[in-house]
């Protein structure tokens, strides 16, 4: 699975370095945090031996984005707001658009660093910030995170059984190739949501499992609105405890996501990718 992983980071490096064949897709020239670009703005400030909670969300409209600093590892403590069963160190962060993480940092690693992507030309574009320490001089450092950084839901999850659905509703997302000159299109079995009809109907009270199948190479970032879903499988790895409102579905990968419909009347499933959403991935949902 690491192996399936790897590659598929390397397949997402090679589209954003390459224009895609099979559709027009959005690129950027600078990137920011927390409405500044690398080197402009004040650093973050820190003594050694703090703890640092660090709130990050992903506010792009189309992209994925990773984030590490070097010489520290995060304690990832919730994960869309909601905490994890399992607290877990990691190297790297991984945010599809939208989701949130809450992290803790040990400052044991004095020095003055670029806490930013390992993407070396966002990165020099801006997506990063300097993290400073009292008394600490020079020129910010960065250094790549170790190759092989896990990062994997299941890893924040609790090996009790998840609690039974009353349904099960499978979704199969597929792309539609714009060709030279076009958007792709996007489409939940079957049907962009301009050729869907009435919204799909589920009854108040029962707890419903999207079979969620991406038949797709993109990573997609969902979203139910106002829900917060139990991650119950992801890539055939069962797992319990993980409520979010966004996960990242990887590239021909498989999750399950549960939930309780309480919340009547109508809520929109979609990919938060911006464009991928204005072309069709989208589905409404009725509680009645």
């Amino acid at each position: 699975m690491e192996e399936e992983e790897e590659r598929a980071e390397q397949e997402e490096d090679k589209e954003k370095r390459e224009p895609a064949a099979n559709g027009w897709e959005v690129g950027y020239r600078l990137f920011s945090i927390n409405g500044r670009a690398l080197g402009h703005g004040e650093p973050v400030r820190v003594r050694q031996g703090e703890r640092v909670l660090f709130h990050i969300l992903n506010a792009s409209a189309t992209e994925n984005v990773k984030l590490a600093l070097p010489g520290h590892r995060f304690l990832v403590v919730a994960l869309d707001g909601n905490l994890v069963p399992t607290l877990k160190h990691v190297d790297v962060l991984r945010l599809g658009a939208a989701e949130r993480i809450d992290a803790i940092v040990e400052m044991n690693h004095p020095g003055v660093w670029i806490f930013g992507t390992p993407r070396d030309d966002d990165r020099k574009n801006g997506m990063g910030v300097v993290v400073e320490y009292a008394g600490a001089g020079g020129d910010p450092q960065w250094v790549s995170p170790p190759r092989k950084s896990k990062w994997d839901y299941t890893i924040f999850g609790s090996s009790q059984p998840a609690q039974k659905t009353d349904q099960v509703i499978p979704m199969t997302f597929r792309k539609i190739n714009g060709g030279k000159g076009g958007f792709n299109r996007w489409t939940i079995n079957g049907k962009s949501y301009e050729d869907q009809s009435a919204p799909t109907k589920l009854q108040k009270g029962l707890r419903y499992r999207l079979a969620l199948d991406n038949r797709t190479d993109d990573p997609h970032p969902l979203h139910l609105h106002r829900n917060v879903f139990e991650l119950t499988n992801v890539d055939g790895r069962p797992t319990a405890g993980v409520k979010k409102d966004v996960v990242v579905i990887r590239g021909f990968g498989r999750v399950d996501i549960d939930f309780t419909a309480d919340q009547p009347g109508l809520s929109l499933f979609h990919c938060h990718h911006q464009l991928h959403m204005d072309y069709g991935f989208m589905q409404l949902f009725d509680v009645v």
